[in-house]
């Protein structure tokens, strides 16, 4: 996955600032922050505006008016007004988080980074600050580093709440720490202003037994497959089954999803190509001990998006890749050859929701290896216009017997929630590269780009809510 899809990850985090004011201040104060939690934008930024006029010299009045010119979309009033209350109150650690996570939307890094570790030099355990931090070393390529910013932040804090100002949903989602790569980026996933979203932290398994989460009508097991998250998935497995509360994708039933044990979980669907897959330690490949004879792709374990995958296409390149890979295990698998006829490889990604499958992406590449952030879909109209008839008219691609074949592979995992990452092969037949509850699904492609995509990502969101409700533990 690119810096700029892993940007879209990025939301914002609750700013809102309730100091000690004086009463008349603090009243002001709390009147607009209950207007802004109703959703009522308009009357927020007025009563805020009236109580920075009535109190200019407040800078806390004056970072929670940027805060909500921010969400109503007036992005450079707010980078004024944070300035102006910075100018005020230089360590106003709100005011600061607040400009920094504008400029890191902009694609200021490196201002937003001075920012927030400012922030960090006087507050250590500032959670928003090492969140963002956290948020910005894995785009800056040192995923250590991310992990020990978001320690810290989990280390004071395990559940991060998003209100929604028209709730007509509860959903607390379960997440294991790590990098990007480990949960299911809910964020995305759900309407702010009609879903509450409660994110819990699992990170320990004296927390799993005594936790309260916040009340809930779904839980969303968000904890992807891989033998990082492990001990997460047996942490929510006890927690589900102490909650009591309908749930999402069930913690066991996701490590069906793992390479090895997906290819047996697979195996006899109609129409549908798993190639098998070892795992091999390093120490064996360095002896020449290898299940496949080329060409076959290795990558390390635990490795997503393409990191550290390569195709050998002769015995002798496997040293060479070993030397440029350091992981202590590998996983293998035989190189089915999938390219058409006009000499493109084409790699479709489908969501299924509640057993139903939906089209989300088609990437379209000359070179195998294909994600949506290197394949050149910006770059070719034709591309494009190829992507926008598959998910206008999903069944003109995958007819009948290949969206059945979709279908059974959500039935054979066990998922309400699942991203199957998948071709169609020389054959005709479903060629399943991998079947994962973490991908990335969004909504933020640029429009100008991508003027079609909106419309049918949202279905996906749409698909989910419905689920969700139907298994509420309470009415509307």
């Amino acid at each position: 996955m690119s810096t700029v899809a892993y940007t879209l990850r990025i939301v914002p985090i609750e700013r809102i600032y309730r100091p000690t004011l004086p009463a008349a201040a603090a009243v002001a104060n709390q009147h607009g922050i209950a207007l802004r939690a109703q959703g009522r934008r308009n009357e927020a930024l007025a009563a805020l505006r009236d109580a920075v006029a009535r109190f200019p010299d407040l800078a806390e009045l004056r970072s929670n008016l940027a805060l909500v010119l921010d969400e109503s979309g007036e992005t450079e009033a707010a980078l004024r007004t944070y300035a102006e209350a910075l100018a005020i109150a230089p360590e106003l650690a709100a005011a600061e988080i607040g400009m920094a996570a504008i400029l890191l939307r902009g694609a200021r890094t490196g201002e937003a980074k001075e920012r927030y570790l400012r922030v960090l030099e006087r507050e250590p355990d500032n959670v928003a600050a090492n969140l963002a931090m956290y948020e910005i070393e894995q785009i800056e390529g040192s995923p250590q580093s991310a992990i020990a910013f978001q320690a810290r932040a989990l280390a004071k804090q395990q559940v991060f709440t998003l209100a929604a100002p028209h709730e007509r949903r509860r959903v607390l989602a379960l997440l294991a720490p790590g990098d990007w790569l480990a949960n299911t980026p809910v964020d995305f996933l759900f309407d702010r202003e009609t879903t509450t979203l409660h994110k819990l932290y699992l990170v320990s398994p004296e927390q799993a037994r005594l936790v309260v989460p916040p009340p809930a009508d779904v839980v969303f097991n968000a904890i992807g497959e891989s033998e990082r998250c492990a001990e997460a998935l047996k942490l929510a497995s006890v927690l589900v089954a102490r909650l009591g509360v309908p749930y999402v994708n069930d913690p066991q039933a996701v490590l069906r999803t793992n390479r090895l044990r997906l290819v047996e979980c697979l195996n006899g669907i109609a129409n549908c190509v798993t190639p098998p897959v070892a795992r091999v330690e390093r120490e064996e490949l360095e002896r020449g001990c290898l299940p496949f004879a080329p060409p076959y792709l290795i990558r390390p374990v635990d490795s997503h998006a393409g990191h550290g995958l390569s195709k050998i296409g002769a015995t002798g390149e496997l040293q060479g890749y070993l030397d440029r890979a350091r992981a202590p295990a590998y996983y293998l698998s035989p190189f089915v050859e999938y390219r058409r006829p006009d000499g493109y490889y084409r790699k479709y990604r489908v969501v299924c929701v509640d057993g139903i499958p939906y089209p989300y992406h088609l990437a379209i590449s000359p070179n195998w290896m294909i994600h949506y952030y290197n394949a050149p879909m910006a770059d070719n109209a034709w591309m494009r216009a190829e992507e926008e008839r598959y998910l206008a008219a999903f069944e003109s691609v995958f007819d009948a017997p290949l969206q059945r074949a979709l279908r059974d592979v959500a039935l054979a995992v066990g998922l309400e929630y699942v991203g199957i990452d998948c071709s169609i092969g020389v054959d005709g037949r479903l060629l399943v590269f991998e079947v994962d509850p973490a991908i990335i699904v969004h909504a933020s492609d640029p429009v100008e780009t991508f003027p079609y995509k909106r419309r049918y990502v949202t279905r996906i969101f749409k698909a989910l809510e419905r689920m969700v409700d139907s298994r509420r533990a309470r009415p509307l």
